[in-house]
């Protein structure tokens, strides 16, 4: 009988000491990059999107306070779903071509501090025409007490993040020489 309960206990301890998966929403264009985006483009500009690849060490899937990874990606690769947001924002602002120059995006930070309610996001975008730049936001959010608020939020800011970073990266005044 007491080696039942401890098989009880244990298997219930075992299971709540699991791990969650907190997962970003789906990215939806924003007004702010598709303003800045359709300036650009009323000049005749025109830009594809070309690779978007995480940077060596960059954490695809980063855990969030130990309580589980952050799936930023929504079940897909997170450098497929930062190229979809940016083919999202080009095509909405009316700057796509699939003839034009393709700028490269390299990921080279990406990281969600649950602690303090930030997101650092670093891009790199470059072409063939140019050795690029590169930029790096933060961007600051609610954040609570328990992980699994905090992590809920993470997941959650993550696309607002995206968007800021995206529009550092197409404010820049570098950005036009990349086209």
């Amino acid at each position: 009988m007491s080696f039942r309960l401890l098989a009880i206990g244990a298997v219930s301890a075992i299971t709540l000491a699991g791990c969650d998966t907190y997962t970003a929403q789906q990215y939806q264009s924003s007004p702010q990059n598709v303003i800045a985006l359709q300036q650009i483009a009323a000049q005749g500009n025109r830009a594809s999107v070309g690779t978007v690849s995480l940077a060596a060490g960059i954490e695809p899937r980063p855990t969030c306070r130990l309580a589980g990874p952050l799936d930023l990606g929504g079940g897909d690769n997170v450098a497929a779903t930062i190229k979809q947001a940016i083919q999202a924002e080009f095509l909405e602002a009316g700057i796509f071509s699939v003839n034009a120059v393709p700028v490269n995006f390299t990921i080279t930070r990406l990281v969600p501090n649950s602690m303090e309610g930030s997101w650092e996001i670093g891009i790199r975008a470059s072409s063939q025409r140019n050795a690029g730049y590169e930029v790096v936001s933060t961007t600051p959010f609610s954040t609570s007490f328990t992980a699994m608020a905090a992590c809920n939020n993470t997941a959650t800011a993550f696309n607002r993040a995206l968007s800021m970073s995206i529009n550092e990266v197409v404010t820049d005044p570098r950005f036009r020489s990349l086209l």
